[in-house]
């Protein structure tokens, strides 16, 4: 049994939980690109140095791309809204979010002590983040997740990769992704 197989699981877990879609890969099929952080500064995004787990207090690219190369797989999760109203939105990265905390957590719990997740976006746990410039400490330190895109991830080329390519701003339906590398 191959490594991704004894993991297989993990992909039937995360639609348990109501995900879309998730599919195990190699971790060698995450791809990450410079340039994909580059979004956060331009144009800048509203929540560049203003999320705890956000850009600039985020691990460099090249850091994350180092890290990723010691995992064997990764587990893509994809869970979709059906619309583009603001609190539909915001509650389809909410579920995300408690999607990859609870398989991060499955995985930790099946021997995989080093599994960690990255959600889509900016973290939504809570309204408004306390910032990295209050000096106070996340409220939710054990639940809050970086984002995929901070790190470098293209979602899109990693999807692609997976079998669950999707479409940007094409259809009536936003896919947010999210990642947990596992070993």
């Amino acid at each position: 049994m191959t490594d991704l197989e004894k993991l297989r699981d993990l992909e039937e877990y995360a639609q348990e939980l109501g995900a879309y879609r998730a599919k195990l890969l190699a971790a060698a099929d995450v791809v990450i690109d410079d340039r994909v952080r580059l979004k956060c500064h331009v144009p800048v995004c509203e929540d560049y140095n203003r999320h705890l787990l956000c850009p600039p207090h985020t691990i460099p690219v090249e850091k994350f791309k180092s890290l990723c190369a010691q995992y064997s797989a990764a587990l893509l999760v994809q869970v979709k809204s059906s619309g583009y109203d603001k609190a539909d939105l915001i509650a389809a990265e909410k579920d995300l979010h408690s999607v990859i905390n609870k398989v991060e957590g499955r995985a930790l719990t099946k021997g995989n002590y080093l599994a960690t997740g990255y959600i889509a976006s900016s973290c939504k746990l809570c309204p408004e983040c306390v910032g990295y410039h209050s000096g106070e400490p996340c409220r939710h330190p054990y639940q809050a997740r970086p984002s995929i895109e901070s790190m470098g991830v293209d979602i899109f080329k990693t999807a692609e990769n997976a079998g669950m390519g999707f479409n940007l701003g094409l259809s009536s339906e936003v896919v947010y992704c999210g990642l947990v590398l596992l070993d």
